[in-house]
């Protein structure tokens, strides 16, 4: 439509004069928006547009992302219902890819911190893990609005962000992987306090910095922080004869649980290409929120508002996120909402009912069950024959005393919350 044409010529007008390497200057500043030039079409043409009919999936990209221990299984069960509810749409409906991610996980281009060969094809439901979202706004806007289907048209992308309270994540990370045997051999090869680095020079505190480090009197975290995270790691990674040759994993079962915690959670704190999804997902968490204000700012300056009738119809970048708690305590209600936003009116009220009623009975299922990707109830013993799970809110209580660690991890929270309420959920 010409609304929808307008405002990705903008933005891509946009990203073509945003200057790269922006994200990658420790020092750099965001690049502030200008207003964009006047739109060629009236508004009184906007008005004349013909009427839309029902929802099409296939005009949409479904982007549905998770981080470590905030809902890999989950993310495939729910691109999977993605499709089987399509199923109910006669004129197209979403697929997969068939892809674990469908960019590389955890790293960007050199030149501009976005994704590398990151693609997004209306009507395919795209399911990735910890995404580096490090570029500028404007070119993440246009990143995301790239179609690269040149028979079908792309109305826009519809963002199902899936994230975890940080302080739980950080307790279930350290569970997860303190497991015998061990569910992901990595743990036992990483070292967690070396500092990571892409392309030789780019640190996580590089990437991240001028999101996370920026915010006048009230930023997510200081440059110090990541020193005294840091130091953290190397006073407790080898630093005895008896610990001198440990695995990683050795340390996460060995160590006294508190300390054990503290390791896991640096890591998921500084180490950009192994861990870092604590900080990758709160950083994320405001490039979407910012990419969608970009896109309000363009179409005010463009005479664009919205009828709030077809608000959700004509917006081209569309976020929800969800928690994992949702899923936990509510699965038949988050699985309803998810449905709702991917699928509005394409798809019958009774077909989403169904779907959301089998997840909440396979959910119900697989706790009984015991499976390995829910440590919620079960015993786990570390390497000196302690039921850590019985130490959760204990752990967790440590974490929000923590000087470095309650501090950081609290904004998250709080980034985490105002997510959810501007998704309609207080959960």
């Amino acid at each position: 439509s010409p609304l929808h044409h307008q405002i990705q010529t903008n933005i891509r007008r946009l990203a073509e004069n945003t200057t790269p390497l922006y994200a990658i200057e420790s020092d750099a500043k965001p690049v502030r928006l200008k207003p964009p030039p006047p739109p060629s079409s009236s508004h009184q043409e906007q008005e004349e547009q013909e009427q839309e009919g029902p929802f099409d999936p296939d005009s949409y990209a479904y982007l549905i992302i998770h981080y470590h221990k905030t809902g890999h299984h989950l993310s495939r069960q729910l691109r999977d219902f993605l499709i089987l509810a399509g199923e109910q749409h006669l004129n197209g409906k979403p697929a997969s890819n068939n892809r674990e991610n469908t960019f590389a996980h955890r790293n960007h281009e050199e030149n501009t911190g976005c994704p590398r060969a990151m693609a997004l094809s209306p009507g395919i439901v795209h399911v990735q893990a910890a995404p580096n979202f490090f570029c500028d706004t404007n070119l993440l806007a246009e990143y995301l609005l790239r179609n690269d289907n040149a028979f079908r048209e792309k109305r826009g992308v519809k963002v199902i962000h899936l994230v975890r309270n940080p302080f739980d994540l950080a307790v279930s990370n350290w569970i997860y992987h303190t497991q015998w045997p061990t569910p992901e051999l990595w743990v036992k090869s990483v070292d967690p306090c070396t500092e990571e680095l892409w392309f030789g020079s780019q640190s996580l505190e590089n990437m991240v910095g001028p999101t996370l480090l920026v915010g006048g009197e009230d930023p997510i975290m200081t440059s110090q922080d990541f020193d005294s995270l840091h130091d953290v790691c190397t006073g407790l990674y080898r630093t005895s004869k008896r610990s001198n040759e440990w695995s990683y994993y050795t340390h996460l079962r060995h160590l006294e649980p508190r300390k054990a915690l503290s390791l896991a959670t640096t890591h998921m704190m500084i180490q950009g290409m192994s861990g870092g999804d604590l900080l990758r997902m709160a950083n994320n968490m405001i490039k979407l929120r910012q990419v969608q204000q970009l896109e309000d700012q363009i179409r005010i300056a463009n005479h664009m508002v919205p009828h709030k009738e077809h608000s959700s119809e004509e917006r081209m970048i569309q976020v929800m996120t969800l928690s994992m708690k949702q899923f936990t305590k509510e699965p038949y209600e988050a699985t309803l909402r998810f449905l709702d936003f991917a699928l509005e009116d394409a798809v019958g009220m009774e077909a989403k009912e169904r779907i959301a009623r089998e997840y909440e009975q396979s959910y119900r299922e697989k706790l009984e069950s015991g499976n390995e990707h829910i440590t919620a109830d079960k015993e786990i013993l570390n390497g000196e024959k302690v039921n850590i799970v019985k130490q959760k809110a204990s752990l967790q209580g440590y974490l929000r005393r923590h000087e470095v660690f309650g501090r950081v991890l609290g904004n998250i929270e709080r980034l985490v919350q105002d997510s959810l309420r501007d998704s309609g959920s207080d959960i």
